[in-house]
């Protein structure tokens, strides 16, 4: 199974999840004018939707506050923690994505 992993930074925890370059392949395309939905899966079983976005200027998307707030909220997520992000594919909804949380206890 293809992952790939990022250790979350201060802006990912209290902003936006910034999408990194090994990210990218698992991507759906990007559409400039319109936030996409992504159905993600965590590693406790819940179903969530994190919003992919393209901002003019930047050369990653993000995946906005809304839906990725919650995730970090319920988590608890800080910075220096790890995620680990894949595809999966879903007979359902095609591709969803999983989502695992590796805390840090420094």
């Amino acid at each position: 199974m293809e992952h790939c992993e990022k250790e979350l930074t201060v802006n990912d925890v209290k902003k936006r999840l910034s999408v990194t370059k090994k990210m990218l392949p698992f991507m759906p395309p990007m559409d400039p004018y319109h936030d996409i939905p992504i159905r993600v899966l965590d590693d406790w079983g819940k179903s969530r939707v994190f919003y992919l976005s393209c901002r003019q200027g930047y050369k990653y998307p993000v995946f906005q506050l809304r839906g990725w707030s919650a995730f970090v909220r319920e988590r608890g997520a800080k910075a220096g923690d790890v995620i680990y992000f894949w595809p999966q594919e879903n007979a359902f909804y095609q591709t969803q994505y999983r989502i695992k949380l590796l805390k840090s206890f420094l």
